[in-house]
This record gives structure tokens, sequence and C-alpha cells, in this order.
């Protein structure tokens, strides 16, 4: 597998200047994550599984700077047996569960070009039909386009890549050496030509730097252009100084913006404040649904492809959100309330009584 042809895509491939590379054999602790305590709505996963430990694209917003000491780039992982490791764990694993390829480190990041380890892992999930989605900045991810295709074919497979602006020189200030915002449309694009899922995930929105009113239009039009097949959005998280430093680096690289502008936003909190949230999701969604653009990913993609519990707790957690932002508290609670309920297998058929979508989750879960 390591000695297998590379098939270049018409798409240049960024280089970077080496981080350090630490081949190495993983220790005793599970490839994958513990399966989820609840069904994960933007991902669609139950499961999450980190490739590489480390990250040389580095992007300075990004929450695994706070696992480790030593920066997130400086050092690259290369875990040479964790695709048979992950092998013997699918064992366990129920093949209506989505495992989600995003966690700590792009799995395309430029190791992969040398040790192909996301390939491999790939190639695994697809002999045991295990659906799976990964998220990627990199247009490397086309040289397994034909992969991909065939597990979207047998089962499923989605490609998502994260948008914080469309501005290049914003970019540049932002996510230095991750690829153009406009190349990761265009990777997009093709894989969608060939038959793969995909979507984008504008993460993070950052207060006063990719909120305005232009950079969320312009971002969202570049989606529809693309025709992606979703879209998913979530706010700047701050858990800690130390991060909170990091971000007042970024926002002095980007701009001139007083601290108290993200003190009177995140008010001592982690995250930002209910009223910021739902002014900017009721905006994002109204322009959503002005461009077409599905805002999650659809029924239709997963449809019989994962578990008939997972599928119905997608369905209802998705149209939770959608009632929370226009206002239907009651029912996006029942929704949220069910979804628990069904992926934990702990349904009172009774409950379904005041749901909207009874009829659509009694033909689904029968």
């Amino acid at each position: 597998m390591l000695n297998a042809p590379i098939h270049h895509s018409p798409f240049t491939i960024q280089h970077y200047e080496m981080a350090n590379y630490l081949r190495d054999f993983m220790s005793d602790a599970p490839v994958l994550s513990a399966r989820r305590p609840t069904i994960n709505e933007f991902f669609l996963s139950a499961y999450t599984l980190s490739i590489y430990t480390g990250c040389e694209l580095g992007c300075p917003y990004c929450d695994s700077w706070l696992f480790g000491d030593r920066p997130l780039n400086e050092t690259i992982h290369i875990p040479l047996d964790l695709p048979q490791r992950l092998d013997a764990e699918l064992a366990h694993v129920d093949r209506g569960d989505l495992i989600a390829i995003t966690a700590l480190s792009d799995p395309y990041q430029p190791a992969e070009q040398t040790y192909r380890i996301t390939r491999q892992t790939l190639q695994v999930l697809a002999d045991k039909g295990q659906p799976c989605l990964l998220q990627t900045k990199s247009a490397s991810v086309l040289e397994d386009a034909a992969l991909l295709q065939r597990m979207n074919e047998s089962g499923l497979a989605i490609v998502m890549t994260t948008l914080v602006t469309m501005d290049p020189h914003l970019s540049e200030k932002l996510e230095g050496k991750a690829p153009p915002p406009a190349l990761r449309l265009e990777m997009l694009a093709e894989l969608k030509r060939a038959g793969v899922p995909v979507g984008v995930a504008i993460l993070p929105v950052m207060p006063y730097v990719n909120d305005t009113q232009s950079a969320l239009r312009a971002m969202l039009r570049a989606c529809a252009e693309a025709r992606v097949d979703f879209v998913i959005w979530d706010y700047l998280h701050i858990p800690n100084e130390r991060h909170r430093s990091r971000v007042n680096e970024i926002l002095a690289r980007v701009g001139s913006f007083p601290h108290s502008y993200y003190r009177d936003i995140y008010q001592g909190q982690a995250t930002v404040s209910a009223a910021y949230r739902h002014d900017r999701d009721v905006e994002l969604l109204g322009r959503c649904d002005g461009l077409g653009l599905e805002v999650r990913a659809p029924q239709r993609i997963f449809a019989g492809k994962l578990s008939p519990a997972n599928e119905a707790a997608l369905l209802l957690k998705h149209s939770a959100f959608r009632d929370r932002v226009q206002g239907r508290d009651r029912v996006a609670r029942i929704h949220h309330s069910l979804a628990e309920q069904i992926y934990a297998g702990d349904l009172r058929p009774a409950a379904l009584r005041d749901s909207p979508l009874a009829l659509t989750i009694r033909e689904i879960l029968e």
C-alpha cells in the first residue's frame, strides 16, 4: 500500500516547509473514539478518527492547539500501524454507524503524500463497508476520488472542507498554509462530479472577522455556485486563556479590534452568547434558503445507508435546528429529545405522538 502509484490530479498540490515526522506504532489506546453518547448532527457520526497527530497546516484558530504543549505544526506523528489496528476494532463497530475522519488534524496534510495512511485507512473502511465522512482542506484528496466514489456507491462516503472566508488575503492571515478557498471549492466540485457527496463547514464563524454580511454572503454564494450538497456552521470556541491569547493574536493580524469586543459577545464563557448565536443563525439560515443551499446534510444522502436509529436521530436533530432558529422552541425540544432517545435505543413509542415527523420516523424505524 505504501508504494501504491500516485495519480496526480489537475490541481496543484501546495508544498510546505517540512515539519518533523515521527514514525511510530500506536500504544494500546484505541484508534477510534468511544461511541458518542449522542450522534453528531454536523458530521453524522457515532465515532471519530484522527489519522495523524499534529497538523502541518497549523491554522491558528484550531482547537487542536489546546492538546499539546508544543506547537501543533512542529511534529507530526505517523501511525504506521493505524490501518491494521482499525481493521481489528471494526469487528466491534456496527456497520450502520458512521466514522468521521475529522478530529485533530487534516488527513491529507503533506505527510499523506509520503505515507498514505489515510488511503490505507479508507481502504480498510471500504473493505468493511463502514460509512465514513472525512474533512480536509487539501486537494490531495482528489487522488483518492475513485476509491471514495466506490465507497459511496456501495455504502456512504462524504467529503467536507472548511471555509472561513473567500478573501484570499484574509485567508492567508487566518490559515496561511492551507490551500486557497477557491481551490477547496473547485476540489469539492470535482468530487461531486465523481459522484461523492460534498459539504462545506463554515468553521469557525469569528466575530468581527468573518461574520459580516458581505463575508457570509460571499461564502454562501460561492458554495451555491460550486453546487455543494450542504453547509454547516458553528462559532469560534475559546475554552481557556491560552486560546484567548491566540485569538487576540489573530485579531491583531487582521485588524484593530479592542479586546472588549469579544468580552461583550462571549461574556466570560467559552462560546458566544445566545443572542449573538440566534442573530447569526437566523441570517445564515435565511441566506441558505434563498440560495437553495441545504443546511445540514440532507436525508437523501444518508437514507438507507446508516442504521435506522441513526437516520431517524439525524433527521430529528436537523429538524430541531431549523425549528429552534425559526422560533418553534417547543417542537425543537421535542425533536431533540426524540433524537436522543432513538440513538440510545430508548424510545418510548408514545413519545412520537407530539412530533410532526411521527409518521416519517415510524417508517424509518420499521
